[in-house]
């Protein structure tokens, strides 16, 4: 039998516990208790900077913000500067970055030591997706007869694209390597950027052109240029006549992603909240209305499956860029 003291340390020690789960689940609970810093990797006025303020305003109309955002942009460097001030935020679960697949490539071609490992993969949001297009009157009717000219001759077609590397030029290789095309020997000609591929297109400095779907589709409504493929796993409400590389049995899909990373070794509680969070912001009517208005399309994945396909993403622009001769980490 216990003696009184004995019983007496007993329940000092069982309050004790009590406190201590109390005050974990306070602690979860009170998370955030100050703004949290959201950082595009970009200038304001640019893509990612429209994300961020989208990301914003449905957090916000939706009331699932529990405190408010700090937008810092740190464009510059084709997003190292953002990289590197998570880099610099380590176990912050205060700050966060908003991306794309720059992330993976940039490590690649060696212009930064730190890739999507190094950080913490929280979300991926939303993608745009590439296309083939040509001028209203080109011979081409599909991306078939494409691929056909290339297949007898690879040099025989030449593409514009917005910039090198991108998703642009991957969207020409991949297909290209699955027809059996030597795609290493296919022409490609980088312009500045997606307007002003679209307006050598429209030229006649390039017979075809890839790009993003927004840059070529108000184009095609106007009637002065015919898509012939786009990039999605699936036909696209937006453009139900166009075919998916999958509907022409090209097993290829290439999103050009956004998502979001926090610094290394972020707190378990803030990645769960985050996660929680943006789960519930993509159902969300004011969302979905930002996704129309941009012409972007939802891609969400939570942080464990978003790191599955960065790893995945990762082999296939190792794999392109050594073709290309672009490629400093990684070799094999």
């Amino acid at each position: 039998m216990l003696s009184k003291s004995s019983r007496v340390v007993l329940v000092v020690l069982a309050a004790a516990a009590l406190l201590a789960v109390a005050g974990q689940g306070n602690a979860q609970q009170t998370y955030p208790t100050k703004p949290v810093q959201l950082v595009p990797a970009g200038s304001p006025g640019g893509g990612l900077d429209i994300h961020a303020r989208a990301i914003e305003q449905a957090l916000t109309v939706e009331k699932l913000l529990d405190k408010p955002f700090t937008i810092l942009h740190k464009g510059g460097g084709g997003g190292n500067l953002m990289t590197s001030h998570l880099i610099n935020q380590k176990g912050n679960g205060y700050t966060m970055g908003i991306n794309s697949n720059r992330v993976l490539l940039n490590e690649l071609m060696g212009t930064i030591e730190y890739g999507y490992k190094d950080l913490t993969s929280v979300a991926r949001l939303t993608t745009e997706y590439n296309c083939w297009a040509v001028r209203a009157d080109s011979k081409y009717k599909s991306a078939l007869d494409v691929l056909a000219d290339l297949q007898k001759d690879p040099t025989s077609v030449t593409f514009g694209v917005g910039t090198v590397p991108s998703n642009d030029q991957f969207n020409i290789m991949l297909p290209a390597k699955q027809k059996g095309v030597d795609y290493r020997k296919v022409k490609i000609v980088a312009f500045d950027a997606g307007g002003d591929a679209m307006a050598k297109l429209l030229g006649n400095h390039v017979p075809i052109l890839s790009t993003g779907l927004s840059e070529a589709i108000n184009q095609a409504e106007a009637g002065k240029v015919r898509i012939l493929s786009v990039s999605a796993p699936a036909k696209l409400d937006r453009v139900p006549n166009v075919p998916c590389w999958k509907d022409l049995g090209i097993d290829v899909a290439i999103y050009h992603w956004r998502g979001i990373y926090g610094p290394p070794e972020m707190p378990k509680e803030a990645y769960d909240y985050w996660n929680k969070k943006f789960a519930a912001m993509v159902k969300t009517k004011t969302w979905k209305q930002s996704l129309d208005k941009f012409e972007l399309f939802d891609a969400f994945l939570t942080g464990d499956d978003f790191k599955k396909e960065l790893a995945k993403d990762y082999e296939t622009y190792r794999e392109l860029l050594g073709t290309m001769g672009m490629l400093k980490k990684g070799k094999k």
